[in-house]
């Protein structure tokens, strides 16, 4: 049986950039990374490339840092948002120019990881090829699972659907499925997340008529934003730019440093929570301006229900050739709020009593939040911080936690005001965040109990949503090979607290939940979801680490200019030499 020292679960871009990390940082170590895809990148791996796929980003600021996404050197030009065939492409190309394409091993499926006596992972692992299955384990001393959201989909089971006599697909089809679409006169979407606007601009260029389906019980249209705003501006340079982070009022920031004194001002203060409930405000009107919501009745009902405040990572960015909302205009596609209450046919019947044709029907639904693999013994899922029916809370460190919160923030006991437009059916569902639990995990990567902080033999990379998120992808792999190596002073096997690490941890998941919840259009009750906290939480990492955290030149290009991934170019090797040293401190102090 093959052993490892590193096994990490996931081709993407989380994977990767544990994989480079640790190779970097721990050249003798044996590692192996798995993926049960036909080909690497995850979300952007080539069998899941849609047509029309592109980045909300732009060149630049979607790349790993000591590998940049060039115009020579790729189908892109300055300034364009990146189309999916090059994000395939480079990753490729990066797991080739750091060595990690022989490390890795595709449609190789882990079904199953059971703990050993030791510490060590028995990995039960399918190869899938074509009309056969082969079934092997593998022994790995450390587990990364890097599966991310995206890898299993959600399909409601719909009253119906085995009657139902057209296309029925889970938008994680549409490239093998596109020309279903293509071939459809009558398509319905249900969703509003970025993919179910894709979809429906995809089927409506294609000459067919949309009807998009929006659940009255769920977070309503996503914040669709304009590439540029005034000023230059733009989501991802807002939400990169340290200024701009300031109006968010992160609970793990209090200690960042050089401008805490301005973070207390704004959000501990009345006025200064007055500033920051302008900024929100301002910052919506070019946003509701440039989609013309007010021009017509079906722009209307698209408008966001709630304030851009709540604004989770189901936001998009029209990046469309053509104006999206035009084809709203030109009739080609229909806005109904309503739930499917069955099918039957070729029909779709809503709550509201609308009944829909359908060629095709695409559920833009999300997808399963827990990761693709049975961990045993079943008992320890609860152990290992990840969602889970039926797992049980310290409800004592829960309200503590939600009362920190409260004072610290006192907006987000309300919750969001929702505002469905005229005609909306009425609410029967929402997304109950008490049915499971959510990621419960130190820093949202590792399990935060005394067994596994001793043990050191598994974390999750990935299982949150970020607007900044290759920044966040090199981070944890930064923090978690540390973490590793017994390199982050505060969690070294001697002297850790393990009740505050449990603490921090119900508090930094509480305060996602929160600050994201589902009716604003977030997903925080299921798993971190960042925003304009993105960059606080890369600088609560690296400060984990004892790297650099303001790493521009000057206080004014501190404050704002935006990070890229740039910025942390060389940090592989920067943590080598930071943990040589402390090593070298450690030793010492032993031997003295």
């Amino acid at each position: 049986m093959e052993s490892f020292d590193l096994v990490i679960v996931g081709a993407g871009w989380h994977g990767l950039a544990m994989a480079k990390t640790y190779h970097e940082v721990c050249p003798d170590h044996t590692m192996l990374v798995v993926d049960a895809a036909q080909s690497i990148g995850g979300t952007w791996a080539a069998e899941r490339l849609y047509p029309g796929l592109k980045t909300n980003n732009i060149i630049g600021s979607y790349e790993f840092g000591d590998f940049p996404m060039t115009p020579e050197h790729f189908a892109v030009q300055a300034g364009q948002h990146i189309p999916g065939a090059v994000v395939h492409e480079y990753l490729c190309r990066f797991a080739k120019e750091f060595d990690l394409t022989s490390r890795i091993r595709l449609r190789t499926k882990v079904e199953s990881a059971e703990m050993q006596e030791g510490g060590d992972w028995l990995l039960r692992v399918c190869t899938i090829g074509v009309g056969s299955r082969q079934i092997s384990t593998l022994l790995a001393r450390r587990l990364v699972v890097a599966t991310g959201l995206t890898s299993e989909p959600h399909l409601p089971d719909y009253k119906g659907r085995e009657s139902f006599t057209g296309n029925l697909l889970h938008s994680r089809q549409l490239k093998d499925r596109a020309d279903d679409i293509r071939q459809s006169k009558e398509v319905v979407v249900v969703g509003a997340n970025k993919s179910a606007w894709d979809t429906c601009y995809t089927a409506a260029m294609a000459g067919a008529h949309v009807s998009m389906v929006i659940r009255p019980g769920g977070g309503g249209p996503s914040w669709v934003w304009p590439v540029k705003l005034p000023f230059g501006l733009s989501l991802q340079k807002m939400a990169t730019t340290r200024f701009f982070t300031m109006f968010d009022p992160c609970i793990w920031s209090e200690n960042s440093g050089g401008f805490g004194w301005a973070r207390r001002v704004l959000h501990r203060t009345w006025l200064g929570r007055q500033v920051v409930k302008w900024f929100w405000k301002m910052l919506a009107i070019p946003v509701l301006s440039a989609n013309g919501y007010s021009t017509h009745p079906e722009l209307a009902k698209l408008k966001p229900w709630s304030s851009m405040f709540w604004m989770g990572n189901s936001l998009g960015v029209h990046n469309y050739e053509t104006n999206w909302f035009e084809l709203v205009k030109q009739g080609k596609i229909n806005i109904h709020i309503g739930d499917v209450t069955s099918l039957s046919g070729n029909k779709v019947l809503l709550s509201n009593g609308i009944v829909l044709v359908a060629d095709t029907f695409v559920s833009c639904t999300g997808w399963k939040v827990a990761p693709p693999i049975e961990f045993l013994p079943e008992s320890i899922t609860a152990e290992l911080g990840i969602p889970g029916l039926g797992g049980s809370e310290d409800t004592s460190l829960l309200e503590h936690a939600v009362e920190e919160i409260s004072g610290a923030v006192p907006e987000l006991q309300a919750g969001p005001v929702k505002t469905l437009p005229e005609g909306s059916a009425p609410i029967t569902s929402t997304r109950d965040s008490k049915t499971s639990t959510p990621y419960r995990l130190y820093r949202f990567m590792v399990p935060p109990t005394l067994k596994y902080l001793e043990l050191r033999n598994i974390a999750f990379i990935g299982a949150h949503l970020a607007l900044n998120a290759i920044a966040v992808a090199q981070a944890q792999a930064l923090w978690l090979t540390a973490f590793f190596e017994d390199g982050i002073p505060h969690l070294e096997r001697s002297k850790f607290d393990v009740n505050d690490i449990q603490y921090r941890t119900i508090l930094q998941s509480e305060y996602c939940r929160l600050r994201h919840p589902p009716a604003g259009g977030g997903a925080g009750e299921r798993c971190p979801d960042l925003v304009f906290d993105g960059l606080l939480y890369t600088d609560l990492l690296l400060r984990d680490v004892g790297l650099e955290t303001f790493r521009k030149r000057g206080r004014w290009q501190e404050l704002f200019h935006r990070y890229l991934p740039k910025d942390y170019a060389g940090m592989s090797f920067d943590l080598a030499t930071h943990l040589q040293r402390a090593h070298r401190a450690q030793n010492a102090g032993g031997a003295s």
